[in-house]
């Protein structure tokens, strides 16, 4: 399938010299256009870098994010909430009216590249997503994320995992499921 999507990108770039007077602006437009990387196209409503969101009482300051993306669109946005402690990370599905309140966890993370199951505090988590994504950064977010990467998310009923690896990177994260309507944004 790899071969496949190469040479129909192939085809398309050959196609496009082609048609152009000259080469030369071609490479630019290629070149401008690998600087700006995918766009992410996003719904309205959305979240964004910077906005401070309130649940519970606690205030998360959406300092970075990593869109996964595919077939261009975020399929799960990863935000980074700094906190002294360690990060908080708060996820924003594609479907749903849920947002998923994480933080960073070492035991699942030296599980390498989970299965269809994790374990989790007297049950199992099950797998309900997974693909290959496009990782985009943006804001304040660890080095080295960005580009082709994969993710997957589990969930046994409020409890949800998300495991993203792109390289020799990985991020694996536990946490609850927080209802979309009781996050409020400030200011």
């Amino acid at each position: 399938m790899a071969i496949g999507a190469g040479g129909a990108a192939a085809v398309a770039r050959w196609r496009r010299r082609r048609e152009r007077p000259s080469a030369v602006p071609a490479k630019a437009t290629e070149a401008s256009a690998q600087r700006t990387g995918p766009q992410v196209s996003r719904e309205a409503g959305a979240y964004r870098v910077g906005e401070v969101l309130l649940f519970m009482g606690e205030e998360y300051w959406l300092a970075g994010e990593l869109a996964l993306v595919r077939e261009g669109t975020p399929a799960l946005t990863l935000f980074v909430a700094p906190e002294r402690a360690q990060d908080r990370w708060l996820a924003a599905p594609r479907q749903g009216d849920v947002l998923y309140a994480l933080v960073t966890d070492a035991p699942l993370a030296d599980l390498g590249w989970p299965g269809v199951e994790v374990p989790s505090a007297g049950g199992t988590m099950r797998r309900v997503e997974e693909g290959a994504c496009t990782i985009v950064p943006s804001g304040e977010v660890p080095e080295g994320w960005s580009g082709a990467g994969r993710y997957a998310v589990f969930r046994a009923m409020e409890t949800v995992a998300v495991v993203v690896e792109q390289g020799s990177n990985r991020l694996a994260l536990k946490g609850k499921t927080v209802p979309r309507r009781m996050v409020e944004r400030m200011g």
